[in-house]
C-alpha cells in the first residue's frame, strides 16, 4: 500500500513528518529519513490495536429525490434546448481558446 507522506522543514532544524490523511500520525526527526522512520514506527504503533475496514456511507441517494421533478413541466424541453445551446457556444469559445494557444 502506498502512502503518502508530507515533509515539512522547520527553521530550528528539525524535519517533521505527517502522513496524509491521518492528522494524527506526525513524527520528527533532525533528519528528513529520521522523521520517517519515526513516523513508520507511529503509524505502526497506531494501529497496534485497531484495524482499517472498508465503510460504505449507505446506499442512499438524496440527488435522486429530485429527479423527474420537471417531467410534466412545459418549459422544460424549451430549458434543455437553452442549455445545449449554451453548451455548443462555449465548446466553439473553448476550441478557439485552444487553437490561439497554440498558434502562439
Amino acid at each position: 500500500m502506498t502512502m503518502y507522506v508530507r515533509i515539512e522543514y522547520k527553521p530550528e532544524g528539525s524535519v517533521t513528518a505527517s502522513l496524509i490523511g491521518w492528522p494524527e500520525v506526525t513524527a520528527q526527526g533532525n533528519t528528513e529519513t529520521e522523521a520517517v522512520s519515526a513516523l513508520r514506527r507511529s503509524f505502526t504503533t497506531h494501529l497496534r490495536n485497531a484495524k482499517v475496514i472498508p465503510f460504505e456511507l449507505g446506499g442512499e441517494r438524496p440527488w435522486l429525490q429530485t429527479a423527474g421533478m420537471f417531467k410534466h413541466d412545459p418549459f422544460a424541453d424549451e430549458l434543455d434546448t437553452v442549455i445545449a445551446a449554451y453548451r455548443r457556444e462555449r465548446n466553439a469559445e473553448d476550441a478557439l481558446e485552444a487553437t490561439e494557444d497554440h498558434a502562439a
